[in-house]
């Protein structure tokens, strides 16, 4: 399988990065999108023939046609409005964090999973992440990735940073300013642009990548912030909410 680049983006989702495809041009795995694919690929991502009959035949390969940009802030809203006080309470169960952290994180349901929407820095919605029962997480098809930001987020003083939805409603539940990037390399200048003037904080998840893409962050904020701190878990803890359930107070150092 060879790994798509911007000249050759995934028939899929359309995107440069992540995905494979294979030299024929009839299968690719994609990590996005699940619907139409045949089977999963472990880590790797989903698998999809583009056109299964074309190589026997010489028919032409199907083109992938992509569907018009969805407005997302429509389709996060109907999402939840459709979520229940019992799916609410069900994942933040699971997860420990509260459900007001969820809530103001607009948490939705959309029949088979959670919905967290995804912000740029004017806190426009552009792509929804679906978190299902089983821990994966993928995006809603035609999705950008955004930042989590929080309803009831303040513009001034100090702010942490973290990875992804439930360590961002750990921070909300020890009643700091959070939002979380997508992951630990993702969205660093929509970061800079929503975090700029503001005193922050970056709380990684306690592995290499974690740690090396908050410095990497850290060294864009420091030129826009009057002051970037970062904090790594102790040893044996993975992440800011495994922290938060093993009893860190919030106390930043």
């Amino acid at each position: 399988m060879l790994r798509v680049t911007k000249t050759h983006p995934c028939p899929v989702c359309q995107r440069p990065d992540w995905c494979l495809y294979s030299a024929d041009g009839l299968a690719v795995i994609c990590q996005r999108i699940q619907e139409g694919s045949t089977r999963r690929c472990g880590d790797a991502g989903f698998l999809h023939f583009i056109d299964p009959a074309s190589k026997p035949t010489g028919k032409p390969i199907r083109r992938y046609v992509p569907e018009p940009v969805k407005d997302f802030t429509t389709v996060s809203a109907g999402y939840q409005a459709a979520i229940t006080a019992e799916l609410i309470e069900r994942l933040a169960l699971s997860l420990d964090v509260s459900i007001d952290s969820l809530e103001r994180l607009c948490v939705g349901w959309d029949g088979e999973s959670w919905t967290f929407p995804m912000r740029d820095a004017n806190r426009k919605i552009i792509g929804i992440r679906r978190r299902f029962p089983n821990g994966r997480k993928f995006a809603v098809k035609r999705s950008t990735n955004g930042l989590f930001i929080p309803d009831g987020l303040s513009n001034v003083g100090d702010l942490i940073i973290t990875e992804g939805e439930s360590d961002c409603a750990a921070g909300l539940d020890l009643n700091f300013d959070a939002i979380g990037r997508p992951n630990c390399n993702s969205r660093i200048d929509m970061t800079v642009k929503f975090a700029k003037g503001r005193k922050i904080t970056i709380i990684s998840d306690r592995d290499r990548p974690g740690i090396k893409g908050a410095k990497k962050l850290a060294r864009k904020l420091i030129k826009h912030c009057p002051a970037v701190m970062i904090m790594v878990p102790p040893e044996g803890v993975k992440d800011l909410r495994e922290w938060v359930q093993k009893g860190f107070n919030g106390e930043l150092q």
